[in-house]
């Protein structure tokens, strides 16, 4: 999965694991959750003293940490780690084997089209087997893939390589229903906030494991072992059913089955459609412009490998580098964004059309440059700017209804962006046999088009409905007062 797009799904922590609101998979999360010992004290954590006033917090509180989420960052970090050291060696793999563009994108579009099923699947399985079985089937599944890389001796091991991972590796997404359920709904976020962070920590390993590594056949090997390693945090985790999976007693959901996966990845897509359709005019405009953003990035990504590899002639070690560059620049964005959200809370469409904007200039730089100092600023512009906008479209998304309504949105954004996963690297790789320049000209032109779109459709549609958002919760906040 390209990089930046992994990490930028990790701050849709809204969504659960079959892309339905976390409240809904997560029923009676307001409980909690006690596990004795270390696992407990993240629930005792809310509690008053007798005066009814809560505990006071120290400034280290924030980084104090319990051991249930020590694992759930490793299980976090490994997964990462495992990527940047194979993922170096892909490129010159892929070419040697005669996968260009249009194969490289043909790809990602199965992966995706298979990332569409497994996600709901293993959510199901995550809920009526345990959570620990489902991280242990991905890590399984996922280390397969890494076998089979590395084994591959045609496109076809490739291909194969692919369905593992797709179908039965969404590990990312079962820890963060891990964390709502031992997690206090009060620490929920900040622990959500550490994953995304180690998700970037993850991505910034990739140098460290370098200097041990020089062949594809070791690469393949250490990812494995991560992979393996990651293991020993699974089994170390509390043993967890998700709250779907339980009835009054405790007894099993009978609606079970294969069938059950494929009306859940139905029902998805079809809530798009009616999204499109049927929701009001500010849901509509934030749908669409996700939706535009991840075609952009698929898009432009089928062309991005060749000129890494036959422009700048990029090694293994240059490609490890080139990915801890785009975690630590993605991380800065997101210290950065804090400041430019808020301050444009209100009125987002100045900020998301500068955004847009420097997408399209960074990613034609990136693309016509032959000066590597020219790429990494080019890169650095587009992913300051990627990680702000990702920012201010998950900030606008709360504010648009009910705290009811906001894991659902949520949910059929992350739909939209799958199915872009589905479509633009297909469409990427078939403008790239046209001409290996018409994916940068379409790009450039679909962030024109978002900005225009923006500045037509925000102040219109969106601006006013969170302006009346923002009303009412202040209405609301002087009744409570």
């Amino acid at each position: 999965m390209p990089p930046a797009t992994e990490i930028s799904r990790t701050v849709n922590s809204g969504v659960s694991t079959q892309g339905k609101p976390a409240e809904d998979i997560q029923k009676g999360n307001n409980r909690e959750v006690l596990q004795g010992g270390a696992d407990g004290r993240a629930a005792r954590d809310c509690k008053t003293d007798e005066k009814g006033v809560p505990p006071s917090k120290s400034r280290w509180a924030a980084l104090r940490m319990e051991r249930w989420e020590l694992l759930v960052i490793l299980l976090t970090v490994a997964p990462m780690a495992g990527f940047t050291v194979i993922s170096p060696y892909q490129p010159t793999i892929r070419a040697e084997l005669g996968c260009g563009p249009v194969c490289i994108g043909s790809m990602t579009s199965v992966s995706s089209f298979v990332g569409l099923f497994g996600a709901p699947l293993v959510g199901a399985l995550s809920d009526q087997q345990g959570r620990r079985f489902a991280l242990t089937l991905g890590t399984l599944a996922m280390a397969l893939s890494f076998v089979i890389q590395g084994s591959a001796t045609s496109l076809a091991g490739l291909w194969i390589a692919l369905v593992p991972p797709a179908l039965l590796s969404h590990n990312f997404t079962i820890t963060k229903a891990v964390v709502a359920d031992l997690a206090s709904v009060e620490n929920r976020a900040a622990t959500l906030g550490k994953l995304g962070l180690a998700a970037g920590l993850g991505f910034m390993c990739g140098p460290v494991f370098q200097l041990f590594i020089t062949t594809f056949a070791q690469a393949t090997f250490m990812a494995t072992m991560l992979q393996i390693a990651s293991l020993w945090a699974i089994y170390l985790l509390p043993k967890l059913e998700g709250a779907a999976a339980l009835e009054e007693g405790g007894k099993a959901k009978a609606d079970r089955g294969l069938s059950k996966v494929f009306w859940s990845v139905w029902g998805a897509v079809k809530e798009v459609g009616e999204l499109a359709v049927a929701a009001p005019a500010s849901a509509r405009c934030v749908l669409f412009l996700r939706f535009s953003l991840s075609m952009g990035f698929h898009v432009f990504y089928t062309v991005m490998s060749v000129i890494l590899r036959e422009k700048f002639k990029f090694g293994p070690s240059d490609w490890s580098n080139y990915f801890a560059f785009i975690g630590f620049v993605y991380a800065t964005s997101q210290v950065l964004s804090k400041y430019f959200v808020n301050r444009f809370s209100d009125d987002p469409t100045r900020l998301i059309m500068a955004c847009a904007v420097l997408m399209g200039v960074g990613r034609y730089i990136s693309a016509v440059t032959a000066s590597l100092l020219v790429f990494y600023s080019s890169v650095t512009l587009t992913i300051l700017a990627l990680g702000i906008i990702n920012n201010s479209i998950n900030t606008t998304v709360t504010r648009l209804g009910g705290r009811e309504k906001v894991g659902g949105l949520m949910g059929v954004l992350d739909t939209a962006e799958k199915l872009a996963g589905v479509v633009g690297p297909t469409l990427g790789g078939f403008l790239y046999s046209r001409d290996p320049f018409t994916p940068v000209l379409a790009v450039c032109l679909g962030y024109v088009f978002i900005s225009l779109g923006v500045w037509w459709a925000f102040p219109r549609f969106l601006v006013p409905t969170l302006r009346e958002s923002a009303a009412e919760a202040n209405r609301a906040e002087k009744k409570a007062e």
